[in-house]
């Protein structure tokens, strides 16, 4: 097909939007329940691999505090658990498996809680410094274009019966729009003077559609709930790095520190960025200068307790994020970006007004990294949430023409390329590969991870209560 030959759709096949929300939403909440279930597993894994040093720490200072006043025996207990349950191995009950697991992985879970909670605030923060940064102001009501943007704005969210959010003007020549803020109910619309220089008013108020599309849809929430996802494990994988490289973990605290003070600040952006892709180029670092006699010293020694359940488990939490959870992830909000779109089309029953304004934007550009995944059109790889994915979290330029084409727009695509089977026979056959390799990589990371935890944090655990008890 030429690019002049366009897709000619046929009363049958041609699509009303109704037909395409519901069929977006159904597919993003289907990704999203996969997403659901792997960020559980991948969690609840997380926390079983740290638990053994939460518990080897506990016990150890009950022992301690058992000199001077009684204290239960935590070590004890565990340990005549794990002996019943390894003599009565093949008699134990699935519900006493479940138990154990879920005893197992407590102290771990508790602090995962405990870092997702801090982390909530630090990206709601990270929001509110980068747009500071941007130095936003109030549409001016002399000006035309500003006045009917939030005309326009205003006229989409009664259209969609939600609250008219507040509407602010970036001065950039960049060409996008974006919304921002701490929840559903106080939201901000970005719009950048290059946008208001292109667009007319049909073509701008289906770009507000787009952005109110998002507020309706809920994205302002979910992308926050991604950024401290990614962030989690990202954490983990830089708390892990940290160990094993000291200059690594005292960037880390140092950023760390900054953004655990109360108020928003550039830390918090800083530290969000590097969390959500924790083997980026943030995470580059000069040679240490450390230990290279190959003996090991009192540092080493002291750090070994921590290989099993912070290294490993953080390698682990950070791999399996980077190839499985990020591009998961990609692939939901790449179908909200098609709600959007289709809840656009909706409320202005223009299909044709959003086509040729996504034909303005182009790959979009001109927003900082903080709100990149709140763009209107980001096909540019740039530094924001998502940027490690290998699937790209916006839908390509041409895929989102055609689906308004399919709405009733007129457009113009590319030539489409075709692909030889025998590649598309590779590319299936390289995808086996990888997730077999992967699924044995990660089995033997947690196998590493145990055995370097009853090695090394267990063991000198176990001495240490016996003399202490």
């Amino acid at each position: 097909m030429s690019a002049a030959e366009l897709p000619i759709w046929t009363a049958e096949e041609r699509e009303s939007f109704f037909a395409a929300i519901a069929r977006h939403r159904r597919a993003a909440w289907q990704v999203s329940a996969v997403a659901a279930v792997g960020i559980a597993i991948l969690a609840f894994v997380v926390a079983t691999l740290t638990s053994p040093l939460f518990y080897a720490l506990i016990g150890l200072l009950l022992d301690v505090i058992n000199l001077f006043v009684p204290m239960p025996d935590l070590l004890g207990g565990v340990m005549e658990t794990l002996s019943y349950v390894s003599d009565h191995i093949e008699t134990q009950p699935a519900s006493s498996w479940l138990y154990l697991a879920l005893v197992a992985a407590l102290p771990g879970l508790v602090a995962v809680l405990l870092v997702l909670l801090t982390l909530r605030r630090i990206v709601r923060e990270a929001e509110v410094s980068g747009a500071q940064e941007l130095a936003l102001r109030a549409p001016n009501p002399s000006v035309l274009a500003e006045q009917r943007l939030a005309n326009v704005v205003a006229e989409m969210a009664i259209a969609a019966n939600i609250k008219v959010p507040k509407v602010a003007i970036v001065d950039t020549s960049g060409i996008n729009a974006a919304v921002y803020g701490p929840n559903d109910e106080s939201v901000t619309v970005l719009v950048s003077t290059g946008l208001l220089e292109k667009l007319n008013r049909s073509q701008m108020q289906a770009i507000a559609g787009h952005l109110i599309g998002l507020i309706a849809n809920g994205d302002v929430v979910q992308g926050m709930r991604v950024a401290q996802t990614l962030s989690l494990f990202g954490f983990v994988a830089r708390l892990s790095d940290g160990i094993v490289d000291p200059p690594a973990w005292s960037r880390l605290w140092q950023t760390l520190r900054e953004a655990l003070k109360k108020g928003a600040s550039s830390a918090d952006s800083r530290l969000i960025l590097e969390l959500t892709n924790p083997f980026g180029s943030a995470q580059s670092s000069q040679p240490s200068g450390g230990n290279t006699s190959g003996k090991l010293t009192w540092r080493e020694w002291v750090r070994m307790p921590l290989y099993g359940p912070v290294v490993i488990s953080g390698f682990f939490g950070g791999l399996v994020s980077s190839v499985f959870l990020e591009p998961l992830l990609a692939l939901i909000w790449r179908r909200r970006k098609y709600l959007a779109d289709a809840i656009a089309v909706q409320l202005t029953r223009d299909p044709q007004a959003l086509s040729d304004a996504l034909g303005q934007l182009g790959n979009g550009g001109g927003f900082p990294a903080w709100c990149s995944h709140m763009l209107v059109a980001g096909g540019a790889r740039r530094g924001g949430l998502l940027s490690g994915s290998s699937l790209p979290m916006y839908p390509p330029h041409d895929k989102r023409l055609k689906a308004l084409a399919r709405m009733g727009a007129t457009v113009t695509l590319s030539p489409p390329r075709s692909m030889p089977m025998w590649v598309k026979f590779l590319i299936a056959a390289a995808g086996v590969l990888v997730v077999s390799l992967l699924s044995v990589a990660i089995y033997l990371l947690v196998m590493i991870s145990i055995a370097l935890s009853g090695l090394f944090t267990l063991l000198p655990t176990v001495i240490l209560h016996a003399l202490l008890r």
